[in-house]
């Protein structure tokens, strides 16, 4: 009823329409676009129909995010395309995380033909519906603010990336709330795993020991080695964003990523040893180091988050710059590492090698 009554809705504006197509022409499609289009579809179908096999599944999913930043690239958002690939590496490495507690395969059940019509129908309705409101929404011409951001990118915010100006300077209200919100999120995960374990089985679904090989050799010489050459990107990404594809969120994703491989491949006790971080520390430092930009501009006179850059020469190096949205960027980069970290590495230490016996504490 509730999927009914928001189909309705959706579809009211439609009625109100004399005709759906408008006077914009429409961008012609070309091969590489829809050759990524029906990689996508097919993806998504075949998600749905080996969801039950849970890692294939999984696979599928990141096929289609993968597809998805392409996509990004290919309409000139390089932006949200290195977003959306280290968002989508971080999300799969915390499913496989979760598929480590559970079963290989889903319980199959068996659907009746009148549930089958049913959720088809209800499925295509919304997909015409939707579709259609896209295609006539995109059809007609719409005011857009982004001139406002490209004309004074560069005067207002010191940066030719407009994308990373908007959410530094212009937006960075909004974008100093996200990352708040991020850290309570993380914070919350973190309560809710502290002090859980989930006993494994001695053996696989077939009867089959695991492996006594926690930590695979190659794994692990191979992550190793790639760590500095992570960092070494993060913090390239990290300091390019403001006038090129990067920024602290995309930077703070990649050494999020980069470290917990380590958990992977090595194992807590062996990460604890060698680099026992306070992640929650690091989301504290991160808001403080946002908060503090955004402070410091009242010092000046000026109205809150403020952004102040110049321009200075160096011998051997050039002219750079220097602006008080790094400090906001950075404070960015820090929260994302440490809520990313405290979520994963937290998520991968809930197992416990004993089972309880009854009767024993």
């Amino acid at each position: 009823m509730l999927v009914l009554l928001a189909l309705a809705g959706a579809g009211w504006p439609l009625i109100q329409l004399a005709d759906v197509n408008g006077s914009v022409e429409p961008t012609k499609a070309d091969m590489p676009m829809v050759a990524g289009a029906i990689i996508l579809v097919i993806g998504t179908v075949l998600t749905v129909l080996y969801s039950h096999l849970r890692l294939l599944a999984l696979i599928m999913i990141s096929i289609v995010g993968l597809m998805v930043a392409i996509a990004f690239a290919y309409f000139s958002a390089p932006d949200l395309a290195l977003t959306q690939l280290s968002v989508e590496v971080a999300t799969i490495i915390l499913f496989l995380l979760a598929l480590y507690y559970l079963p290989q395969r889903t319980p199959l059940k068996e659907s009746s033909i009148q549930r089958i019509v049913r959720d088809f129908g209800i499925a295509s309705a919304v997909g015409a519906v939707v579709g259609t409101l896209c295609y006539a929404m995109l059809t007609r011409p719409l005011d857009s603010i982004s001139g406002f951001f490209l004309e004074n990118s560069k005067t207002g915010g010191g940066g030719t990336n407009v994308v990373n100006v908007i959410l530094v300077d212009f937006r960075g209200f909004d974008t100093m709330g996200e990352i708040t919100v991020l850290g309570i999120a993380a914070l919350g995960i973190y309560k809710l795993l502290a002090g859980m374990r989930l006993y494994l089985p001695a053996a696989d679904h077939e009867g089959q020991a695991w492996s006594k090989d926690k930590n695979p050799l190659m794994l692990a010489v191979v992550s190793q080695s790639l760590l500095p050459l992570a960092l070494l990107v993060s913090a390239y990404i990290f300091l390019r964003g403001h006038n090129m594809p990067g920024g602290g969120f995309i930077a703070g994703l990649i050494t999020a990523i980069a470290l917990v491989q380590q958990y992977v491949a090595h194992g807590s006790s062996w990460m604890k040893a060698r680099l026992n971080l306070p992640y929650h520390v690091l989301i504290a430092v991160g808001l403080l180091l946002s908060i503090g930009a955004g402070l410091g501009s009242w010092l000046f006179g000026r109205p809150f988050l403020t952004t102040w850059f110049d321009y200075f020469y160096l011998p051997l190096i050039g002219k750079f710059e220097l602006a008080s949205a790094l400090v906001f960027d950075l404070g960015v980069y820090f929260t994302v590492i440490g809520a990313t970290l405290l979520i994963l590495a937290n998520l991968g230490q809930l197992n416990s090698a004993e089972r309880p016996r009854i009767g024993v504490r």
